[in-house]
């Protein structure tokens, strides 16, 4: 059974087109997207959306989109490319991004959904990119890092597992292991607790998980029908506070519930 009953949910913000993704930034602001490329920028308690600007293409992650290159958007709304590839290659899909406290960028390029050509890459705050790992990864996603020990976490969506990806001191990566098989899973989001739990994401089933740092999993959330949890996506805890704010990308809505536990620091 899960722990928490779907019903728990409460609508952060409606009548949105199918958001796949969320993010919080400075002052607690929520920035979530549109299907047709919207980004918005929502303010607490209320979150109501102002659309800073809209990127004429699919919004992989809030930074990210389907015109096959990162982008940045300002406050003001100004739009310019912060990278569109790396020295091994163009982008394919690029997607899902997590900047480090030395100002690195991190995300993938997804590659094609049914083959293993995935990649790893960071771009340097002067704007230098690199491929860190990955080449045969399938169809990674979801990036977060750990508050334990910084190694980062990514899901392989056509996999349906979750890796950890050990990051050494001098900026190199280790060897990659599987942390959590979630197979009958299609995932897409990840989020750490300040615990070290971290919360995964599936837009099918409906579904939200939780894996604990000696890699039990539990079931947190789940909605049979669709109704109120309808294809989750992207997840990120809020930025004070408990609760864990989700996009459904099958509905209309962000969404968000109380886990009982704060996101990291």
């Amino acid at each position: 059974m899960p722990r928490y009953d779907f019903h728990q949910i409460e609508k952060a913000q409606t009548g949105l087109d199918h958001p796949e993704c969320v993010n919080f930034g400075p002052g607690g602001r929520l920035y979530t997207s549109g299907f047709a490329g919207e980004v918005y920028v929502m303010r607490p308690p209320r979150f109501e959306p102002h659309q800073l600007t809209n990127m004429q293409g699919f919004v992989g992650s809030v930074m990210a989109n389907g015109n096959h290159n990162v982008m940045r958007v300002t406050q003001k709304g100004e739009v310019s490319t912060h990278c569109d590839g790396a020295p091994d290659g163009s982008l394919a899909m690029p997607n899902y991004g997590s900047f480090d406290s030395k100002g690195n960028y991190y995300y993938f390029d997804s590659g094609d959904c049914w083959k293993p050509n995935g990649r790893f890459v960071r771009v340097r705050p002067d704007q230098r990119s690199e491929s860190l790992a990955g080449g045969n990864w399938h169809f990674p996603d979801g990036l977060a890092t750990s508050p334990r020990d910084g190694a980062m976490f990514m899901i392989q969506s056509t996999a349906a597992d979750v890796l950890r990806i050990p990051v050494k001191k001098d900026g190199t990566v280790g060897s990659t292991e599987i942390y959590a098989p979630l197979q009958g899973s299609a995932m897409d989001g990840l989020a750490f607790a300040r615990n070290g739990n971290l919360y995964v994401s599936c837009y099918f089933p409906n579904r939200i998980n939780r894996v604990f740092p000696d890699r039990n999993i539990e079931l947190s959330i789940e909605d049979t029908t669709g109704e109120i949890l309808n294809q989750p996506t992207s997840i990120a805890f809020e930025s004070k506070g408990t609760r864990l704010f989700f996009a459904n990308l099958g509905g209309q809505r962000v969404g968000t519930f109380d886990v009982h536990e704060s996101g990291p620091l």
